[in-house]
């Protein structure tokens, strides 16, 4: 037996906060978790949309029904199955986005990015290949991919404000993986780093979201 690869064109959606005017002065690339859909996670910053910021969704390519074949559907960004193609096809979908949006605005606005769980690596790796600067970089109850280089990743966000945000009751908390890349985040040394806590677990707090919105 023999496997090949293929190119080829596809389609997929993303949600936003508004049709885009090009005067908004920022925008916002957040990213869902394991299992989530683009429309109903960008729900979760309602209280934050403004006509000055553009909030946008993107959506994991891969799909799936969280419980035997119907019913609800979930996203996930990659799994370990070709996860270099899936890589790949995220960062030229997200670069997509990013190609449609900003031909929009005479002045570019600040871009700002925000991951939860699964999507904080997917937000790393694109960061990391992009060429757009960063505004604010919000690493949400994950953690940056465990394969990136951290000077590549130190680098790209130099100028950018590096915030971990993460709850108090979040059993990420207690997870090998995340006592590895807190060590890596502290590690890499960010010019401008913070870390936030919440009362809460696994999930987006709309208080600190404000909090770091308004920032």
């Amino acid at each position: 037996m023999i496997q090949k690869e293929l190119n080829f064109k596809a389609r997929h959606i993303y949600a936003l906060s508004h049709a885009p005017t090009g005067k908004e002065k920022s925008i916002w690339i957040v990213f869902h978790g394991y299992g989530q859909l683009a429309e109903f996670f960008l729900r979760k910053f309602n209280h934050l949309f403004q006509d000055n910021c553009l909030i946008v969704a993107p959506e994991g390519l891969n799909h799936y029904y969280h419980k035997g074949f119907s019913g609800r559907v979930g996203a996930n960004w990659m799994t370990k199955h070709e996860r270099e193609i899936d890589i790949a096809n995220s960062n030229s979908y997200l670069n997509g986005i990013m190609e449609e949006l900003l031909p929009q605005f005479d002045q570019v606005p600040q871009v700002n990015v925000l991951g939860f769980s699964q999507g904080v690596a997917t937000m790393s790796r694109w960061v990391c290949q992009s060429n757009i600067n960063i505004e604010k970089a919000v690493f949400w109850g994950g953690a940056p991919a465990h394969d990136l280089d951290p000077t590549l990743m130190v680098e790209r966000l130099k100028n950018s404000q590096v915030i971990l945000a993460l709850g108090n009751d979040d059993p990420f908390l207690q997870s090998e993986m995340y006592i590895r890349q807190r060590h890596l985040i502290y590690e890499a040394g960010f010019v401008n780093f913070k870390e936030l806590s919440y009362s809460g677990g696994h999930d987006l707090d709309p208080e600190l979201l404000k909090e770091i919105f308004l920032m």
